[in-house]
């Protein structure tokens, strides 16, 4: 049992990361130059966002309104995630000075994650990592973006991206 939980840890915390502080990258891929023009959702992205706002109203908190312009940068993440075959947090910065610029955002921050099959799964991943859960819980939060891509082989790759407006 105590391998089962060193497993399972090791898993959540290679396929799944939070962030909400920017890098010093300085070589910006293409994938963050090429302009998202539509923003469509797919029924996993519409299950994911109504199980974080679900939580948050269970919390008493406010739910999220989606964010077109938030999801646009979640898109490009998720092209970038699939492009490079991981999940990761790169280039974070650039995703929060767009929507800084783009909606006068005040605050950004993400969760990202890899491989899972139902939005279900994926949130409760989330909400049993503190740094996932501290973003889904975050009052200040007013908006999130939601985007899911899925690689050649079918796996998932998933990009929220939290927003105070």
């Amino acid at each position: 049992m105590k391998k089962l939980a060193i497993i399972t840890a090791v898993l959540l915390s290679t396929f799944l990361m939070s962030c909400s502080v920017q890098g010093d990258d300085l070589d910006i891929p293409e994938e963050y130059n090429a302009t998202v023009e539509n923003v469509e959702y797919s029924t996993l992205d519409y299950q994911i966002a109504e199980l974080i706002n679900a939580y948050r109203i269970s919390e008493g908190l406010t739910p999220l309104n989606i964010l077109n312009a938030a999801s646009k940068e979640a898109i490009s993440h998720n092209q970038y995630m699939v492009g490079q075959g991981a999940p990761s947090h790169d280039y974070f910065y650039v995703r929060s000075q767009n929507l800084k610029d783009a909606v006068n955002a005040k605050t950004v921050s993400e969760n990202v994650g890899y491989g899972f099959s139902s939005a279900a799964s994926l949130v409760n991943a989330w909400l049993n990592s503190e740094g996932h859960r501290e973003n889904i819980q975050n009052p200040d939060f007013t908006d999130f973006g939601i985007s899911t891509k899925q690689d050649a082989d079918g796996n998932n790759y998933f990009t929220n991206i939290f927003v105070k407006l």
